[in-house]
Parts: C-alpha cells; sequence; structure tokens
C-alpha cells in the first residue's frame, strides 16, 4: 500500500486564467540571435567575395588578351548562335568543353563579344577555385575548427605571384580551371550521406564532365582517385563498400569522358588534336626536377627571384611558410597512406586523394616534355588549390589556440590583406595583343583577312567580329587547323584581302613567305610587332588545304 501524501507534499498547479494568461512560446526569441549572426556572417563572406572578384578583375586586366582566350571567346559566341558542339571547329589539344567554355557562353550572354571577357571568365574562375577548395578544406568540421581550415585556404590562395602568377592563374584557361570541378568531386565525396544512393552517379559525372574540358584532369583527378580507393578497398578495416563505389566512378569516368568526346566528333561537333605531350629523354629529367621547384615556387608566390626589392617584400616571407606548409602536409598525408598499407585505418580519404594527385602531376611534369620555361608553371598549377587543401585538413586542427596563434595569424592576415590590395591598387590594364592592328585595319575598312596566329583571333575578339582575321601557320603560310573553324578558309565564303604578318614568331609566317605564296601586295603598313600586307585579289584560294598540324 503506498503511503498517503501529506498536505505540503501536495503540489496544485496553478491555473491559467484570463488575468494570467501570456502569449505561449518561449518568453524571448532565442532563435533569433543565431538567426542575426548567421546573417552577418553571410553578408561578410559575400562582400569579402565581391571584392576579391573586383580585386582578381583588376589584376587580369594586366594580362593582355592573347589568342588563346580569343579563341575561347569565339567558340563560345558560336555556342551561344546554336552552334552547340562547335561544328566546323578544330581546337587545340585541350578543348575546355563543356567546362570552361560554358563559362565563356554566359558571360557573352551578358556581355557581348569583347576582349574583357577572357578577364571576367578569370577572375570568377579563381574566386570559384578558392571556393571550392575552402569547402572542400572544410570537410566535416564545424564551428572554430572549420572557419580556422576555411581562413587556411584564404591565406593560401588570396595573393598570386605578381606578374609571372598572374598570368597563371588570372589569364586565359590554361589548367588553372580544372581545379574546379576536382574540388567539386572532393567536396561530394565529403557529402555522400546527403546523396544518398545517387553520389557515385554524380561523382561520375562530375570527374568526366571534367576530363573532357581537359585531359589532365584524368591524371590528377580519375586515376589518383581510382588507386586510392583501391589501396583502400584492399587494406582499409572499415566502410570498404564506398571505396568500392569511389572505383568504379573513377574508372566510369575515364570511359564516360572518351566515349563523349568521341559522340560529339562523330555527330559533326569539335575536334581536338592528340596531345603535344611526350615523354621526356633521361637525360632531360634532372633539369626538369630544377625547374619544378622553381615553377611550383611561383604557383605559390614564393619564387623569390621574381619578387624583386619593391612592394613584393610585403607578403614574400608569407608565400615562403605557405609553401613549406604545403610540403609538410603532403609528406604527412603520405606517410598516412603508408600506415594504411601496412594496418589498415580510416585516415582521410579526401586529403589521401588530393596528395597523390599532387604526386602524380608533379611526376608527370617531370617526365613530359611540358617542363620547357618558367611558364609551364600551369602545368602544376593544380597543385596550389590541392595544397591548399591538405594543409587546412591535415595541419589546421593541431594548432591550438593561444593568444601566441591568435597573434600571429592575425599579422600573417593582415600582411596577405595589405599585399592584395597594394597588388590591385598597382596593377594597370594591358593592352590586347595586336589592338594597334586591329584599330588601323578597321579604320581603314578591311575587314577580312588571314594573319599569323597571335594575332588573328584577338583582332577579331577586339572588332566584335567587325573585322576578321584567319590564323596561319609556316614561313611560307598556310591556314592553321588549331583554334579555328574550317569555313573560315572557304573562298565560296569568304574575300580575305589582308596578311597580318608577325615579325618576331617567323613560324606563322614571314615576309618573304607570304610574297612566295600570295604574291606581291599592293600596299605595306609596319607596326611595332606586325607588319599588315594589303591584296587587290583574295588570298584564301592560294592558301594550301587546311589540314591538321
Amino acid at each position: 500500500m503506498s503511503p498517503t501524501p501529506t498536505a505540503a507534499a501536495v503540489v496544485i498547479p496553478k491555473q491559467r486564467t484570463p488575468e494570467t494568461a501570456g502569449p505561449i512560446g518561449p518568453a524571448s526569441p532565442v532563435g533569433a540571435p543565431s538567426r542575426s549572426r548567421r546573417f552577418v556572417t553571410a553578408g561578410l563572406v559575400c562582400s569579402g567575395l565581391a571584392v576579391m572578384l573586383l580585386g582578381y578583375l583588376r589584376i587580369a586586366r594586366a594580362n593582355g588578351t592573347n589568342a588563346d582566350g580569343a579563341a575561347n571567346a569565339l567558340q563560345a559566341w558560336d555556342i551561344l548562335h546554336g552552334n552547340a558542339f562547335l561544328a566546323g571547329w578544330t581546337l587545340s589539344d585541350v578543348s575546355f568543353f563543356p567546362t570552361e567554355l560554358i563559362q565563356y557562353t554566359l558571360i557573352e550572354l551578358f556581355s557581348g563579344l569583347r576582349p574583357d571577357v577572357v578577364h571576367v571568365a578569370a577572375a570568377s574562375t579563381y574566386v570559384l577555385l578558392i571556393v571550392f577548395a575552402a569547402l572542400a578544406a572544410r570537410g566535416d568540421a564545424t564551428g572554430r575548427a572549420a572557419w580556422v581550415r576555411v581562413g587556411v585556404v584564404v591565406a593560401v590562395m588570396l595573393v598570386p605571384q605578381p606578374h609571372a602568377g598572374w598570368s597563371i592563374v588570372l589569364n586565359t584557361p590554361d589548367h588553372t580551371g580544372t581545379g574546379v570541378p576536382l574540388l567539386l568531386t572532393a567536396l561530394l565525396v565529403d557529402r555522400r550521406p546527403a546523396l544518398r544512393r545517387w553520389w557515385p552517379l554524380v561523382v561520375t559525372a562530375v570527374l568526366a564532365v571534367a576530363q573532357m574540358g581537359d585531359p589532365l584532369a584524368m591524371y590528377i583527378g580519375a586515376i589518383p582517385l581510382a588507386l586510392v580507393s583501391a589501396v583502400r578497398l584492399v587494406w582499409s578495416r572499415r566502410r570498404a563498400m564506398v571505396d568500392a563505389h569511389l572505383l568504379v566512378a573513377a574508372v566510369a569516368s575515364i570511359l564516360l569522358a572518351h566515349a563523349a568526346v568521341k559522340l560529339i566528333g562523330l555527330l559533326g561537333g569539335y575536334q581536338v588534336h592528340p596531345p603535344i605531350a611526350e615523354f621526356t629523354k633521361l637525360k632531360d629529367v634532372p633539369d626538369h626536377l630544377d625547374l619544378l621547384w622553381r615553377t611550383v615556387a611561383v604557383d605559390y608566390g614564393a619564387y623569390f627571384p621574381y619578387l624583386g626589392d619593391d612592394w613584393t617584400v610585403l607578403f614574400s616571407a608569407a608565400a615562403a611558410i605557405k609553401f613549406a606548409l604545403m610540403l609538410t602536409a603532403l609528406a604527412a598525408t603520405l606517410v598516412t597512406i603508408g600506415r594504411l598499407l601496412r594496418r589498415g585505418g580510416e585516415p582521410d580519404r579526401v586529403a589521401q586523394w588530393l596528395a597523390v594527385a599532387i604526386v602524380f602531376n608533379l611526376a608527370a611534369y617531370v617526365a613530359s616534355t611540358q617542363a620547357g620555361d618558367m611558364a609551364s608553371a600551369r602545368q602544376v598549377v593544380a597543385v596550389l588549390p590541392f595544397g591548399a587543401v591538405l594543409i587546412a585538413r591535415v595541419l589546421a586542427d593541431r594548432v591550438r589556440p593561444s593568444a601566441v596563434t591568435r597573434w600571429v595569424a592575425g599579422a600573417l592576415a593582415a600582411v596577405l590583406i595589405g599585399a592584395f590590395a597594394v597588388q590591385t591598387a598597382l596593377a594597370r590594364p594591358a593592352p590586347t595583343e595586336a589592338a594597334e592592328v586591329a584599330a588601323w585595319l578597321e579604320q581603314h575598312d578591311l575587314h577580312y583577312g588571314v594573319g599569323a596566329y597571335w594575332a588573328s583571333n584577338t583582332i577579331t575578339v577586339q572588332t566584335g567580329g567587325r573585322v576578321q582575321v584567319a590564323p596561319i601557320v609556316d614561313e611560307v603560310p598556310r591556314a592553321f587547323h588549331w583554334e579555328s573553324r574550317r569555313e573560315w578558309f572557304d573562298p565560296r565564303r569568304h574575300d580575305a584581302n589582308f596578311v597580318v604578318v608577325d615579325r618576331e614568331l617567323e613560324r606563322y609566317g614571314t615576309l618573304s613567305g607570304v610574297v612566295l605564296r600570295l604574291g606581291a601586295p599592293i600596299q605595306q603598313v609596319d607596326f611595332t610587332r606586325w607588319t599588315v600586307l594589303v591584296y587587290d585579289h583574295d588570298v584564301l584560294p592560294y592558301l594550301p588545304r587546311h589540314q591538321l598540324v
């Protein structure tokens, strides 16, 4: 029998009456400060990205638009006007379809055909690269740890090497933008629960798109992912099915990309040249190794011979630190793979993939003929965003917050922000290649001709298509089947009555070679680098047939 409660133990709840009734729910809006904080954070992030975009756009304009970027702009213009698969076009050995060419098309939808399209695309590509690198670095971290990782990525990538670095990361599409879909893949690997059963298919599609646009994505994306997944599948103790899915997705993406490019060609779309890279001779490997560290240093802004004695000293020390941190993070991640092989475990999958991708990129550079000069830093530019993610995921969490670390971080942030501000302030717009020739041709009502490659597409874009110049090659010139469209050389469609000769690069036609092939001109006008030869007849029938070079 239970004891009878005493009067003191009985608690009678107070009845709610109209006089005492108040609003139902929490007395104070507990969620409001959190929502307000998120709103302020989002506003600050968007403002920061806008400042970065404007700054990078100003720096990008310091690189004059050249024929490669102009060719991409013309291809996007064709896509915008209904030539979806670029029928009749022969591209270079890298198509950038459907990656940066789609980006160019969207920009031209609002801006039209003009040289600044190349600069807007370069600036927005680099901002996207930073954004996706930051998201990939964040991983599953939350709170302060997530912001530290994001801050590390921004610190590593914020300030490119002046001048030399600008021409790599803020210029025409040349492997820099390939990092965007690859980092998106890394993000998908981390976010697979959100996509449920569809995530392997999404990974396959994104990797395939990256490889369609740039074959380098196979060597620094799909193959490393397949290798890491295979190793983990054999030696890892847990979640083997995830690695099996990634292995299948990586291999399937290679097959899908090749099939898609082949299908586009069979349907009458664009054609691409075979890769121009070849295996180097063994005797050249030491020179390539010496060039390797210098080109990677340029990508990280840490190549001191290019820094000089002016304002660039502001960030030279910071650049050296981030370069050293990348090497440390890379070594630490490779060690985790060794531990995985020895005794199993479950270390960071994304970090391992990116580390192996960096090793593949560096090894391919040393072993290929692409290692020619400092401009070949673009061949290993993926090491910059991949390394930034590695530093954030491997090293950032090991730093314990303290007064010292906060002071160091604040000083480093001040130096980098100052360097970014000075870079943008001192960057000056550079003219489009052969801009003076374009102006003269338009002024004298010369609307169609042929010319050396580095003057051809730039003149067309500079004039908004009002003057068109088809590219030629060889000392005794012929039609250049590279970043050009076949119908440009059809005398039934066009009447070309001038030739632009590049006096610095004779492989694109010499004055004597042009006269030998096309006859004597009726007028010759010399500019600083270029010479314009005007004819009283159509020169297209005299050029050899359009053929692969």
